[in-house]
């Protein structure tokens, strides 16, 4: 807890700038679907969590949402070079496979890989990002040890829209977007079809050839009323992707100029029926899922497949001043794995494992003080079966204008495929024994409104058992639990001011420890940093932004010796200007990395130089 005890100090200073508080009244209580099973008031939530609309997206010039979530407090991103390539995210510290990603209430991990393939997720289409942050299984089960990201696509406002946007610029890179939608009341369709194609440039550094990357994606969904009280949710996404790749072909810990492809196909869908009863004063929601992930890569190849179906109750009743909700939740979870390596190979098997899970969520509010109390229990086919809880509270203060918020929660991570199976005979073997990685933390801030802003200030320390790990001081290597505890505690620091009816600024600034048997863990920056501004003329003709985010130096591991090496830390600063056409169409240039730093997030994995876009959005 040292790092703690020399940042409050700085952490105050920062999240109260002097300025009048904001009135209760002025005080905006936005409806967040993420921070408890039921969507409830921003108010309500006893964890840190952050929302980005539609609006900022759109402002910054984002291409890809990894890229919105670095001004994300404790969000690290590592990408392997070009846009395309492997990317990892690491939310407080925690493992790439550690933060739980729902697109549309769907979990969109990998079956097989066991984690979310953020290099192919496009911003385009999308109407707000919800990043929890902490341990949430007790609400939301397997993986959200760093916490939860939720991405959704369904129109926040009633309206009807056509939009279509066309983009070209450097890396040879084009994309290309059209999505229609109509909302009015209960009765909701969208859906959006885009594209995007780059040459991209050679990851070895070797001056070889280019490694490009394509993608099309297809979502879509549907709120459809059928009887009184009773309505149907459809939701749907398709993805195809490209990633070139050079590879180690000579094992010296080195890329070579190869051409190496990587084809992945993805299809998701959901079907939810929703609705209310007057018997018991309950709500309802019967949801089934399914997940289909096929990769390829020369004659390798592996098919996951998730299946989820269940049953989410609601109900709430008052005692004297206390208001009560309790939603009990029935799931199963069931996933198959196939691996290919071609005729003959050793590591082609095919699996499965099925999850059944139960879970309570309490809410009891009392006035300003919210109470959450949540618990989950797992019966896994494999491995031991799982438990994780959470406790949270929140008190409002209209006096100061602000949220006292504290919480207690589990995280917990289930074996992978390849953990538990292995996939390659006579070098890596899977490990039937291993049990599930759990997380406990805690975490206290505060919340604060002003007059022309908003500013918080989160503190969290969260101890890591069971991790699973690869031990290649077995012959042949496998996948242990370790025996030892990792910690990660910081300190998160965000806000907003609106300088002028013209001008807004956000931030966050965010202090890291994160270390497994006193060793720093790679890839955990202990400093992270984002600033954004934003601008809109008179006549809103004419708008601008201009991001800067910086990753603070850290540690990796060079695999040509197997040495922990330092990563520089680097600054990348984007920005969009924009200028309205008539009533339907904007012309707009975006640049990235406009200060051509030269950085890596990945030792021998070169990141992107300076590049220049140009498009036309069109909107009816």
């Amino acid at each position: 807890m040292k790092l703690l005890s020399v940042l409050i100090p700085v952490g105050a200073c920062l999240s109260f700038p002097t300025s009048s508080f904001a009135e209760p009244s002025q005080i905006e209580d936005p409806i967040i679907v993420t921070g408890s099973r039921v969507p409830i008031p921003l108010s309500q939530i006893t964890s840190a969590i952050s929302v980005l609309d539609e609006e900022t997206l759109i402002a910054r010039g984002d291409q890809f949402i990894v890229d919105a979530l670095r001004q994300i407090p404790s969000v690290a991103v590592n990408r392997s070079g070009p846009s395309g390539a492997l990317t990892q995210v690491r939310v407080r510290g925690s493992e790439a496979n550690h933060v739980l990603v729902l697109i549309d209430g769907m979990e969109a991990s990998d079956p097989f890989t066991d984690s979310f393939n953020f290099a192919a997720a496009a911003s385009d289409g999308v109407s707000r990002i919800e990043i929890l942050r902490g341990e949430q299984s007790a609400l939301w089960g397997t993986d959200a040890i760093g916490g939860v990201i939720q991405i959704l696509t369904e129109p926040l406002a009633d309206d009807s829209s056509l939009r279509a946007k066309l983009e070209w610029g450097s890396f040879d890179t084009g994309s290309f977007a059209v999505s229609a939608a109509h909302a009015k009341g209960e009765q909701k369709v969208w859906g959006q079809v885009s594209g995007l194609q780059t040459q991209g440039y050679d990851v070895s550094g070797n001056e070889g050839e280019d490694d490009g990357f394509s993608h099309l994606t297809a979502h879509g969904g549907a709120n459809v009323p059928i009887a009184d009280n009773w309505h149907l949710q459809l939701r749907t996404r398709l993805q195809t992707s490209t990633s070139e790749f050079d590879s180690d072909t000579d094992f010296d810990g080195r890329l070579n100029d190869v051409e190496r492809a990587l084809d992945t196909d993805l299809a998701m869908g959901r079907v939810a029926l929703v609705g209310h009863t007057d018997f018991g004063d309950l709500q309802h929601e019967i949801f089934s899922s399914y997940l289909n992930s096929q990769t390829r890569s020369g004659t390798s190849s592996s098919d996951g497949s998730r299946t989820k179906v269940g049953w989410q109750v609601t109900g709430g009743w008052r005692t004297n001043a206390i208001s009560h909700r309790l939603t009990g939740l029935a799931e199963g979870r069931f996933e198959t794995y196939e691996n290919n390596g071609g005729p003959g190979a050793g590591q082609n098997q095919q699996q499965s494992n099925d999850m059944l899970a139960v879970a309570l969520d309490y809410q009891g509010t009392a006035g300003p003080v919210v109470l959450s109390l949540s618990a989950r229990h797992e019966e896994n086919q494999l491995f031991a079966n799982s438990n994780a809880f959470r406790a949270g509270l929140a008190w409002n203060i209209d006096a100061l204008s602000g949220k006292f918020r504290a919480s207690v929660g589990q995280g917990v991570k289930n074996p992978g495929f390849f953990e538990l199976f292995g996939f390659f005979p006579g070098f890596f073997v899977g490990n039937p024994d291993l049990i599930a990685e759990k997380s406990t933390g805690f975490e206290l801030g505060w919340d604060q409104h002003f007059s022309k802003g908003t500013a918080s200030i989160t503190l969290f320390t969260a101890q890591l058992e069971d991790e699973i790990f690869t031990d290649f001081g077995a012959f042949p290597a496998t996948a242990r639990n370790r025996s030892s505890t990792s910690t990660r505690e910081g300190i998160e620091l965000s806000g907003t001011f609106q300088w002028t009816q013209s001008l807004t600024s956000t931030g966050s600034v965010s202090f890291l420890s994160a270390r497994e048997n006193g060793v720093q863990e790679i890839r955990r920056p202990e400093f992270l940093a984002s600033f954004s501004l934003f601008w809109s003329g008179p006549s809103s003709r004419w708008a601008a932004s201009l991001g800067v985010d910086h990753n603070g130096e850290m540690q990796d591991t060079d695999f040509a010796n197997f040495q922990r090496v330092t990563l520089a830390a680097n600054t990348l600063v984007r920005a969009r200007v924009s200028r309205k056409i008539g009533k339907h169409f904007e012309l707009y240039l975006r640049g990235e990395n406009l200060a051509n730093t030269e950085f890596e997030e990945v030792v021998g994995f070169a990141g992107q130089e300076r590049a220049i876009y140009g498009g036309v959005v069109a909107r009816f």
